[in-house]
């Protein structure tokens, strides 16, 4: 089996200006052994998918604890990297948000999803507040030794948030190697995501 710090570096060997990646997601072990025969070069988890298959909804219902041996579970069935979806980070403070990103690299994850909105509450964060978060995360890999991918996604589009360059300001005072938009309501802000990647 391939080192979780070898899966880490060949994740982000995979992210090539001009060539994006594709994942397809996968909610548990048997799915992920599907996606990785029919030849993917890495495994994502949603959280949409990974509750429902449990019988939960989305946004952080399903326990963290059994989210995790979900993802331990899933990296065992596959000689791939994987990525979890830790959807807010299952907390709002970035001391738990450091946490919670440690216990998923623990749990064999080489990256995640980590995104801006206030999961059962209403809008996005702050953009300074999310900052604070998103380094945490940030100082959560160094510290693992692990050098795991943080996808810094915002859901501006989603919300209709009028500061259409927040997930830059993010990244730039965080240091995340991803923003990630999610996904453009109009023409415009299509074409005005596109030119950002």
């Amino acid at each position: 089996m391939t080192s979780q710090i070898d899966k880490a570096k060949a994740f982000h060997a995979l992210h090539v200006k001009g060539n994006p990646v594709v994942l397809y997601n996968a909610w548990d072990p048997g799915s992920a052994a599907i996606v990785a025969k029919a030849g993917a070069k890495a495994i994502a988890t949603g959280s949409w998918p990974v509750a429902a298959a449990f019988g939960f909804g989305d946004g952080e219902k399903i326990p963290l604890d059994l989210a995790l041996d979900n993802i331990r579970r899933i990296v065992a069935a596959v000689d791939l990297p994987v990525t979890m979806d830790l959807e807010g980070g299952y907390g709002v403070d970035p001391e738990q948000v450091a946490k919670t990103v440690t216990r998923a690299i623990e749990a064999g994850a080489i990256g995640f999803n980590f995104e801006d909105q206030v999961v059962g509450g209403e809008g996005l964060h702050d953009t300074a507040f999310q900052a604070e978060r998103v380094a945490a995360a940030a100082a959560a890999v160094k510290a693992s030794g692990v050098p795991a991918f943080i996808n810094a996604r915002t859901d501006i589009f989603l919300k209709n948030k009028p500061d259409t360059h927040a997930e830059k300001h993010v990244d730039e005072a965080s240091s995340a190697p991803a923003p990630m938009p999610r996904p453009a309501r109009t023409a415009s802000s299509r074409r005005a995501s596109a030119t950002r990647s």
